[in-house]
Parts: C-alpha cells; sequence; structure tokens
C-alpha cells in the first residue's frame, strides 16, 4: 500500500506544550471567526456612511481576502523553514492594528488600507493554525481539524451577536472592532512558548513539492478549495446585507444571519470531524454540496424573513465540511503535515473569497442582489462534480488515508 508523500515527522518530546498550543489554536480560530464576522454585520452601517454601491461594498471584503492570499502563500513557504512561533505571534499583533486601524478610518480608501492590513495578519493564522494542528494530531488530523474550524465558527456567532447589538443600540459601527483588539493581543501571548512540535526532515521541501504537484489529486483538491472557500465567503459576506437589503430587515436581523450561520457550521464541523470515522471524507464532501447547493438556489426566491435565516443557517451547516476535510486529505493522501502543502491549497480556498463577494457585488449592481447569490449553487454543482472525479481517482490509485480510503469507510467497505 503506497504511503503518503511526507516530508517530515513528528519527533514526541516532553517539552512539546501540546495543551497551550491546542488552546492557543483554538483561540487564534475564535478571533480569526470574529474579524470575519465584524466587516460583514457592519456592511451596510459602513456602506452608508461612505456611501458605497454594491461593488464596493465587496471590494472591502476582496481587499481583506487578497492581502490574506499573499500572506499567506509567503508564511506557508517560510513556516517550515523558519519556525511557527514568530510568525504566529506577529500574525495577531498585525490583526490587532488592522482592527485599530479600521475603527478610525476617516474614509474608503484608509478602510480598504485597514482591512488589508488585517487580512494580512490573517494569513498567517490561515497558514500555519492548521498545519499546527496537524502535526499535533498526526493520527487524527481529519477529526482534529473539523473541531478547530468549527471554533472559527464560535467566533463568528459571538462577534456576531455583540456587533448586531452594538449597532442596534445606536451605536458606531466602529465599536466592535475596538472590542476585538484585546482578545487577538491575548492569544498573541499564548503563542509565546518555545514548546512547538519538533519535525524530522526525511526529503527537502522542495522535492516533496514537486511530487504533490504532479498529482492530479492535488489539482482536484485545489479546485474544491476555491469553490469551497468561495461559496462560504459569498454567504458570510453578503448574507447581513441581502436580508436588510432584499427583505428590509433591521441591523440585528442582519446580524442573526450570521448567528444562525455561525451556529449552523460550527455544528457542521463538530459534526463533520465525528462523521468522517463512518463516512468516508470525499462522500461527505459530494452530500454535503449537494445539499447546499438546494438550499442556497432557494435564496434566489426567498420571500421572508424566517425563510432567509433558515436557507443562510443550512448553507452554513451543509458548507461547513470542505475547508478541513478537503486539508486533512491532502494531508492523508499527499503529504502529511506539511505547511507548504496546506498554505496553497489555502491559498485557492481564499482565492475564491477574494472573487466570489466581489462577484455577487457586481452582479447584485447589474442584476439585483437576487441574482448575484446565483454564483453560490453554481459553485456547489462544481464541487459535486469535482469532489466525484477525485474520489474516483483516490479509488483508483488505491491510496489509504489515516482512517481508510478517502472514498470507502474506516471498516474498508465501499
Amino acid at each position: 500500500m503506497t504511503q503518503p508523500l511526507t516530508s517530515e515527522t513528528l519527533v514526541p518530546h516532553p517539552d512539546v506544550a501540546y495543551r497551550r498550543l491546542i488552546v492557543a489554536s483554538g483561540f487564534a480560530m475564535i478571533v480569526f471567526g470574529a474579524c470575519v464576522a465584524i466587516p460583514s454585520v457592519c456592511q451596510d452601517a459602513i456602506g452608508r456612511e461612505f456611501r458605497l454601491d454594491f461593488e464596493q461594498r465587496g471590494l472591502l471584503t476582496t481587499a481583506r481576502m487578497g492581502a490574506l492570499l499573499v500572506s499567506l502563500l509567503l508564511v506557508g513557504y517560510l513556516g517550515d523553514r523558519r519556525g511557527k512561533r514568530g510568525f504566529l505571534v506577529w500574525g495577531l499583533v498585525v490583526i490587532g492594528a488592522g482592527l485599530a486601524a479600521s475603527a478610525t478610518a476617516g474614509g474608503y480608501r484608509t478602510l480598504l488600507g485597514a482591512f488589508a492590513l488585517s487580512g494580512a495578519g490573517k494569513g498567517v493564522m490561515e497558514a500555519l493554525v492548521n498545519p499546527l494542528v496537524a502535526q499535533l494530531s498526526p493520527r487524527g488530523s481529519a477529526r482534529a481539524l473539523n473541531v478547530i474550524n468549527g471554533l472559527f465558527s464560535v467566533g463568528l456567532v459571538i462577534a456576531a451577536i455583540g456587533a448586531g447589538e452594538i449597532l442596534q443600540a445606536g451605536a458606531s459601527w466602529r465599536v466592535p472592532f475596538w472590542v476585538w483588539i484585546a482578545p487577538a493581543l491575548v492569544c498573541a501571548s499564548l503563542f509565546l512558548t518555545r514548546g512547538y512540535p519538533a519535525v524530522e526532515m526525511t526529503e527537502t521541501h522542495e522535492a516533496v513539492a514537486a511530487r504533490f504537484l504532479r498529482r492530479p489529486l492535488f489539482w482536484l483538491l485545489f479546485a474544491g478549495m476555491v469553490l469551497g472557500g468561495g461559496c462560504e465567503a459569498g454567504l458570510t459576506a453578503w448574507g447581513p446585507n441581502f436580508v436588510e437589503h432584499e427583505l428590509g430587515a433591521s441591523a440585528r436581523s442582519g446580524a442573526w444571519v450570521m448567528v444562525l450561520y455561525g451556529v449552523c457550521m460550527a455544528l457542521g464541523r463538530f459534526a463533520s470531524g465525528g462523521l468522517v470515522a463512518r463516512i468516508a471524507p470525499l462522500r461527505l464532501m459530494v452530500g454535503s454540496a449537494v445539499a447546499c447547493a438546494l438550499a442556497t438556489v432557494a435564496l434566489r426566491f426567498v420571500g421572508s424573513l424566517w425563510s432567509a435565516w433558515t436557507l443562510f443557517a443550512l448553507g452554513g451547516l451543509f458548507v461547513a465540511c470542505f475547508w478541513p476535510t478537503i486539508l486533512s486529505v491532502a494531508s492523508d493522501e499527499l503529504a502529511a503535515g506539511s505547511a507548504h502543502l496546506f498554505s496553497l491549497l489555502a491559498a485557492a480556498g481564499i482565492g475564491g473569497c477574494v472573487v466570489f463577494p466581489w462577484a455577487m457585488g457586481a452582479l447584485g449592481d447589474a442584476f439585483g442582489l437576487r441574482n448575484g447569490v446565483l454564483i453560490l449553487p453554481a459553485s456547489m454543482v462544481a464541487q459535486v462534480a469535482v469532489m466525484g472525479v477525485a474520489a474516483r481517482l483516490v479509488g483508483k490509485d488505491g491510496k489509504a488515508t489515516s482512517g481508510g480510503s478517502a472514498w470507502q469507510r474506516t471498516d474498508g467497505s465501499s
């Protein structure tokens, strides 16, 4: 049986601060989720203050995600070579600086720059937290990654509730940005430990990268990340604005889109962490894509706030598994625990996050926001095809993951 490509293996050591690093990683994901929710909940208020059209509002997300993408690729390349500690600490400091710059922005261009600064810090989190967790949990990466990424949704929910209530009370949209600066800096202090897991190189980074880049499976997972990340970003970036603009909902009601979406995304990721022991990862993703396509296409026709809440919640539930599960399949099938592999795939997901919010806004300006959301079900139809081909390829190659074939249950049955 062919083993996954691997460039490094964990060297167990009593000095590794496993518990502290897991706690820090979970806290980082909560902060990450909060920093994604706040701009989305505040988007309508920001748009009114600076008199922005839909495309300009979408570009705020694109600026953040574009900077995140550049940071992700750079730090992903350097993280395996120079260690994760310094990058993680400074990444969270940069997030705090970006939040402060957003809270004090006096114009649209300044706000774009502030969002980009915050995005650069988030790129560090995206590049290094997932591979660190995979290294700390080498025999259960799918479960660990789904749980850790589920905490992203917890941050999303907490921040959405807080920001929505702040706006409903008549306070400035700037207040939620100030609130989350301190948690980002506290999280940075948790990563200030020398107890990181040591790695033992068995191949050069370049040799491993050259090998997995030649694998068709890598490119299928790459495409899956673009589609899954783009759909997730579209739901996150436009949910509150959709119900406020299309259904005349209040800021509090818009925030509850994010709350319900985030709760269901968290449930989806926590559930996926358990389901991968019984349902093959690729089968899980094919089924989730079908369900997500049905939920998101219905947004085109939604007529009530309760229906919109339900559909965005279902969108969060079914889109939840893609990001962490694709990463776990890649780790098991291609290069276990490689930050370079994770950063390339995460970059693909962020690429989707850059394009989809802007495209939905541009289509919203041209044809109405209800038609703009049709990008989401289209991406999920494509995801069904991509994951289906990936499943056939894995089955054909006869490769095994840490829990059995990515298209077979762990008991070996198909």
